[in-house]
C-alpha cells in the first residue's frame, strides 16, 4: 500500500469515526475519533493492538492536530513503555514512535518501584542485579549520585535483604502485628485503618541488628484520588465530580485533614515484636524515597 492510498484510507476512517461519535452523542467526539485513528496507527505502524495498550495521555495543540501517549500494558523493562502518536488535523499521521529504550537507572528506579509491593520480589531483584552494580558504565552514575540521599537505589540493592526462615515469624502474623502497632497510636481510629495500605515491604536485616526485621509502610489509599487518577474524559461529568466532592470530605472526616502519607515501621522476625520508632510523616512530606526510608529510619 503506497502513502497516497494510506492517507485517504485513513482520512476516511478519521472522518467516518468523527461523524459516528457526533451521531452518537459522545461529549469530546473530536477526541474520540482522533484517539480511534491514534489506536489504528499504533496496531498497523507498530504491531500494538487496542488490549495491548493503556490511554496514557492526550493533548489537541494549537494547530488542531492532536498528540497522544498510550503505555504498553506488558512492556520490555529495558524500555519506558510509551507509545507516542502524533496526527494532523484532518487524521493523518505526523509521527509515530514506540517505547525507547532507557538508562539503567530509568530501568532500576522503575524495577525497585514495581517490586517494594513485594518483599519476594525485591530479594529476587536484589540477587539479580547486585552483581552487576559495579559494572554499570560510568556515563549512567550520575543520575544515581545526584539523587543518592533521597533515593539510594545502588545502596538499597547491596543491602542485607533477605527471605524469612524457619526461625522467623510469617510474613501474615508480622503484617498483623504492623497493623496493631498502628492502631495503637494516639487518635488513630479503626475506620482510618481501612484508608491506608501498604506501599511498600520488604525483611532485611538493618545496621546494628544482627538478624532480620519485617519492615512495612504504609500510605493513604485514597478512594477518591484513585477514581480520579483513572476516569476518561468522557465519564467527567457533573455527578461524577460531585461524588469525588463527597469522597475527598468523607476522606478529610476521618482523617480530619491529618493524612498519613508515609507510615514505616519494624517488626522483629523473630520475635514479632517492634523495633525501634515508627516513622511517620504527613503533608507536607520530605520528599525521601521508600529505598532512604528503608535504609536509614
Amino acid at each position: 500500500m503506497n502513502k497516497t492510498t494510506r492517507f485517504f484510507i485513513t482520512r476516511t476512517v478519521f472522518l467516518g469515526l468523527l461523524c459516528l461519535a457526533l451521531l452518537t452523542g459522545v461529549c469530546s467526539a473530536e477526541e474520540a475519533a482522533a484517539r480511534e485513528t491514534a489506536y489504528w496507527y499504533c496496531e498497523y505502524e507498530l504491531g500494538y493492538t487496542r488490549d495491548e495498550l493503556t490511554p496514557y495521555n492526550y493533548v489537541k495543540n494549537d494547530d488542531n492536530s492532536w498528540d497522544f501517549s498510550f503505555s504498553v500494558k506488558n512492556p520490555d523493562p529495558q524500555t519506558n513503555g510509551l507509545v507516542l502518536v502524533s496526527l494532523n488535523e484532518d487524521g493523518s499521521l505526523r509521527s509515530i514512535q514506540g517505547p525507547s529504550p532507557v538508562s539503567a537507572f530509568e530501568w532500576l528506579n522503575w524495577e525497585v518501584r514495581r517490586c517494594l509491593f513485594s518483599y519476594e520480589d525485591i530479594y529476587r531483584l536484589k540477587q539479580e542485579w547486585e552483581p552487576k552494580l559495579d559494572s554499570l558504565p560510568e556515563s549512567e552514575m550520575e543520575l544515581f549520585n545526584l539523587l543518592h540521599d533521597r533515593n539510594p537505589i545502588l545502596d538499597f540493592l547491596r543491602h542485607d535483604i533477605v527471605l524469612p526462615d524457619d526461625r522467623c515469624i510469617s510474613y501474615e502474623d508480622a503484617r498483623k502485628k504492623s497493623v496493631e502497632i498502628i492502631e495503637s497510636m494516639d487518635g488513630w481510629t479503626g475506620e482510618m485503618t481501612k484508608h491506608i495500605d501498604i506501599i511498600a515491604e520488604v525483611v532485611h536485616i538493618p545496621s546494628g541488628m544482627d538478624h532480620p526485621v519485617y519492615q512495612f509502610i504504609y500510605t493513604l489509599a485514597s478512594d477518591a484520588a484513585s477514581a480520579r487518577n483513572n476516569f476518561f474524559d468522557e465519564e467527567y461529568t457533573d455527578a461524577f465530580g460531585k461524588m469525588l466532592d463527597r469522597m475527598w470530605k468523607e476522606e478529610e472526616e476521618v482523617f480530619q485533614g491529618n493524612y498519613p502519607m508515609v507510615i514505616s515501621l519494624r517488626i522483629d522476625a523473630w520475635s514479632g515484636e517492634q523495633v525501634g520508632e515508627i516513622y511517620l510523616e504527613t503533608p507536607p512530606v520530605s520528599k525521601y524515597g521508600y529505598t532512604a526510608i528503608i535504609l536509614w529510619t
